[in-house]
Order: structure tokens, then C-alpha cells, then sequence
């Protein structure tokens, strides 16, 4: 294989829009996923792709709904980049064949919460996520773009302080090193951190521990944002119970049957996410229950409009037009990530990152509803159009404004493992979830936190034994990102967004900032300054 002008590691919408981008624009294109071509967590996306298609909509609007669900830690810039350029990739997206539901002629759009009016596109009725990707994939599979299906990239690597392309390791067990001019990050989230998630077993937070161990910035990590409204059933990845239910009339109960979120927010049950989550998981544990209540049954024709939900409910003997349906918070999507510039350009150079691994400052604190698959369809082709002008490393905007060049210079090749002489990772990744769902979940203390530090140094010798399989680099990612979770966690000393802390319940102006860790640099407040940022 010749050298491509693009590795693309990572299947979903960030990382098969960016190839796609890459092909249009004369590039040589290769990606390589760990599962199959369709697998990734934006195939399990419900509610849809927010944008602002048309009025009485506008991209401003989006862009305060955006800020005010960010809990302070939004990058200006970035979200103005998200909400401006998004709905053009949104036509790009029905240029390639994805089909959104309508209501007539007109594009149907439904509210979800944080949202000031309906503006969230979904198709399938709770399946977007689905038709992204089965759009997406046709289109890949149609042009002349390399594809590695079920190799597992398990180290970057660096020469002369420059990202030149992975190591991937095929299902047959071969080993292959991918050269590339710029490689893409585009390998998605970290939800199997926790023993309760909405996330496929895939999201092992693979491309953050990589990028991590070769000296790229990381930050964020602490705000894992939990879905407050997943099936409680035994079922893994947890059903999720799209927060569009909500935007059609659904209401939050607890175990008494009480109405309660219009008490805790002027937006009630549509309040942001972070308050949805928070105020469940405080009920759970006041009245020493492990589920609340959706009730959903003054929604019309739900079979119709939510097949998927429905499909999951009355698979397990409920009837969502007559029963209460049995709720409780899953881990879902981390708002940081490997920080990168407006273009997706990392602090090292020849390594880009787009989507939920990234973290480019749209978020914040807190995802606000639907904007993820919109952050990967607009941040990963402008990755791509900043190569093809001859791009080459990162620039002092968005999350990277007060960085560079200090973390610029820690970049080194990757570390390798040890010989591995035996160990179980099943069982090391079920320990490792129980630690952090116990001690780093919706609420968290310097007491769990401190817990879960200790468990998870435990973990690191006992990870190292681990064979050289598939498996064995998850876990080892997954102990990886976790330590960076929850060291960013003990130092962020306040509650803000997704991070709420018991010890310390109020929001710090002193804590306003991103935590900023790399490999050969201990977690730091980088505050936020400058015009770009709110």
C-alpha cells in the first residue's frame, strides 16, 4: 500500500465524513476500525443532529443554547464554528443519501432538552444515528478509499516529535505499520469506563490513551456526561430512552409518582442534561431505589414515531402508551478529549482529532443535546480542508489559544508494554467499571475519588501482564483514560456541567479553565482568556 495522505482511525460519523471529504478533495484516503465499517457508537444515536435549518431558528440561537448548557467552559469560537457551518453539512449529509423524517414537504424537527425551540432533524423515528451511517458507509464503500475492517490500531507513531501513521494489528493476528502524512483521530468515546452505558463495548477511549501516551494534550476528561433517561433493564449497551421522548411530552416521576424536575428548572423536564442527571441520581439515593419513572404515555402514536424505544420496551414485556417505563442515568459521552485547534490540528504535529474523542471546546461542561453528531460532521472535514491547504500542525485557536507551544514540546514516541505473561482483562474491565461507577460516577468526592485512584494504580501492574490481544490494549486504554478522568476530577474543585462534586457544590471562578494533562505533564488549570472564549 502506498502512503496515504489520510489515516482515518475511526468508523463513525466524524471519521467516514472526514474520508469522504479527503477523497472529494484529490486526497488518498485509507481508514482503518476496530469492527466492522458500520460499528461505531453513532450508529446507537437516537434523537438526532441539532441544527439550525431555518427560521424562526437561526445559528445564534444555537449558539446560546450551546453556551448556556457548557456551564461557562464553551470555546466561543469553536461553537460559532458549529453552529454556522452546520447546516451545510447537514445538506452534504442528505446530498449523500441520508433520508430525515418530514412532516409534509418540510423537514421534521422536535426539541430536546436545553434547546429553546425545536430544531433537532431525526430520521427513522429514533434511529438517526443509524441512517448517518448506513448514508455514510454506502458512500465510502462507493469510492476509491482504502478500508482495514477489524484491525485494532494500537500505538501512534511519532519520529522527530511528528505523528507519521499507527501500528494495527489484523484480526488474523498480523502486525502492520500504516505511514501516513496526517493521521486522523476519529475512534470516538470512553462510556465502557462505567458499568452502566449507552455505549457499545468498542468505546474503550482508545484514541485518547494513544494520543496521551506519544505527549498530545488532553483535557476535559473530567465531564463524562450521563444520558439521565436509559432503560434500567440488564440489557448492555443500556437502551436509551431518547431525550425527544421528553420534547413530545414525556415527564420525569419519582418513586412516589411525583412530577419533580419542574421544581428544579424553568425548562423542567426538558432542563439540560447535566440538571436531569443530577437531580435523578439524588432521588435515587434519597429514597433508596434504583430506578425512577418516564412516563410517556400521553405521547400519540409513539409506536410510530419511536419504533426503536418501543422495539426495546415491549421486548421486555412494557407497554410505553400504558406503563411508566423504568429510568436511570448511564455513562454516554465524554464532553473532553485529545485538545485540538478550529481545524482539528492536535499539539502534535502530523496528528489530527475530530468528534467525541477530541476536545475542541464546543461543549464544555456539558454536551448540549444532539450536537454531537454534528460536532464530528463539521469538524471532520474541516480537518481535511486544512491539510489539502497545506496544514501542518496546530495554531493558537479555540482550546489551544493558551497551550501552545508549552505542551508542543513533551511530544515523544509512544511508550511500549512490558511482555505480557497472562492476566484476565474481562475481569480487570468489569473491576475497573465497578470502581468507577462506585467513585467517579454522576457524584463524586475527594473521598471516592482518592478510592478510585488507588484502585485503578492497583490495576496499571496487574493490566501489564495482560496478553497483546485486542482485549488486552482495551483495558489498557481504558485504565489509562480512567486515571486521566479521575485525576482531572480530584483537581477540579467545585461542581460545574457533568462534574458535580459533593464536597464541594458550588461553581469556582477560580476553577474556571480546562484541567490540562499530558504524558510528561501533571494535570494543570489552564485558565480561559481571550475573545474567543465566554
Amino acid at each position: 500500500m502506498s502512503t496515504p495522505d489520510l489515516l482515518v482511525l475511526g468508523s463513525g460519523v466524524a471519521g467516514l465524513s472526514a474520508a469522504l471529504r479527503a477523497d472529494a478533495a484529490g486526497l488518498r484516503a485509507f481508514v482503518v476500525t476496530k469492527g466492522e465499517l458500520p460499528q461505531s457508537a453513532t450508529w446507537y444515536a437516537q434523537g438526532g443532529v441539532a441544527a439550525a435549518m431555518e427560521a424562526p431558528d437561526s445559528p445564534e440561537l444555537h449558539f446560546s443554547d450551546t453556551i448556556t448548557a457548557g456551564a461557562g467552559l464553551c470555546d466561543e469560537e469553536a461553537v460559532r464554528v458549529l453552529v454556522t457551518e452546520g447546516p451545510s453539512r447537514v445538506l452534504d449529509l442528505m446530498a449523500l443519501g441520508a433520508e430525515f423524517d418530514r412532516s409534509g414537504d418540510a423537514i421534521a424537527l422536535t426539541r430536546e432538552g436545553g434547546h429553546s425551540l425545536a430544531r433537532v432533524l431525526h430520521a427513522g423515528g429514533d434511529a438517526t444515528g443509524a441512517e448517518i451511517e448506513r448514508a455514510l458507509v454506502a458512500a465510502v464503500r462507493s469510492r476509491p478509499i482504502g478500508v482495514i475492517e477489524r484491525g485494532f490500531t494500537t500505538t501512534l507513531i511519532v519520529e522527530h516529535g511528528r505523528c507519521v501513521g499507527a501500528r494495527v494489528r489484523t484480526q488474523d493476528g498480523t502486525w502492520h505499520e500504516i505511514r501516513a502524512r496526517h493521521t486522523l483521530l476519529a475512534t470516538g468515546g470512553a462510556g465502557q469506563l462505567f458499568a452502566v452505558t449507552t455505549n457499545p463495548t468498542l468505546s474503550t477511549g482508545d484514541g485518547i490513551a494513544m494520543a496521551h501516551r506519544v505527549g498530545a494534550a488532553i483535557a476535559d476528561v473530567e465531564f463524562m456526561q450521563f444520558h439521565p433517561t436509559a432503560l434500567h433493564h440488564p440489557a448492555m449497551p443500556r437502551p436509551l430512552l431518547s431525550e425527544a421522548l421528553r420534547g413530545e411530552g414525556a415527564v420525569l416521576r419519582d418513586r412516589d409518582g411525583v412530577a419533580f424536575m419542574a421544581a428544579e428548572h424553568e425548562l423542567g423536564d426538558l432542563a439540560p442534561r447535566d440538571v436531569v442527571a443530577r437531580q435523578i441520581t439524588r432521588r435515587l439515593r434519597e429514597q433508596n431505589v434504583e430506578h425512577l419513572w418516564l412516563d410517556a404515555s400521553a405521547i400519540e402514536d409513539f409506536a410510530t414515531r419511536f419504533p426503536t424505544i418501543w422495539g426495546a420496551c415491549t421486548g421486555i414485556g412494557l407497554d410505553p402508551s400504558v406503563d411508566w417505563l423504568p429510568v436511570a442515568p448511564a455513562a454516554h459521552y465524554i464532553s473532553g478529549g485529545v485538545m485540538a485547534d478550529l481545524d482539528g490540528a492536535t499539539t502534535v504535529p502530523g496528528l489530527w482529532a475530530c468528534g467525541e474523542v477530541a476536545c475542541c471546546g464546543v461543549h464544555g461542561a456539558n454536551r448540549l443535546a444532539s450536537n454531537s453528531l454534528l460536532d464530528g460532521l463539521v469538524f471532520g472535514p474541516r480537518a481535511v480542508e486544512a491539510i489539502a491547504q497545506g496544514k501542518d500542525g496546530p495554531d493558537a485557536t479555540g482550546v489551544l489559544r493558551t497551550v501552545l507551544p508549552r505542551w508542543v514540546g513533551a511530544v515523544r514516541p509512544a511508550l511500549e508494554a512490558g511482555v505480557p505473561d497472562g492476566g484476565d482483562p474481562v475481569a480487570i474491565r468489569e473491576r475497573l467499571q465497578r470502581v468507577m461507577t462506585l467513585n467517579a460516577g454522576v457524584l463524586r468526592d475527594a473521598a471516592s475519588l482518592e478510592l478510585a485512584s488507588k484502585h485503578l494504580a492497583e490495576l496499571v501492574g496487574v493490566a501489564d501482564a495482560v496478553p497483546d490481544t485486542p482485549a488486552g490494549f482495551e483495558v489498557r486504554n481504558l485504565i489509562d483514560v480512567a486515571r486521566l478522568l479521575v485525576d482531572a476530577a480530584t483537581a477540579r474543585t467545585e461542581s460545574r456541567g457533568t462534574h458535580t462534586r459533593r464536597d464541594f457544590t458550588e461553581t469556582a471562578v477560580d476553577c474556571r479553565g480546562r484541567f490540562v494533562a499530558s504524558r510528561d505533564q501533571e494535570t494543570t488549570l489552564v485558565p480561559i482568556t481571550g475573545n474567543g472564549d465566554v
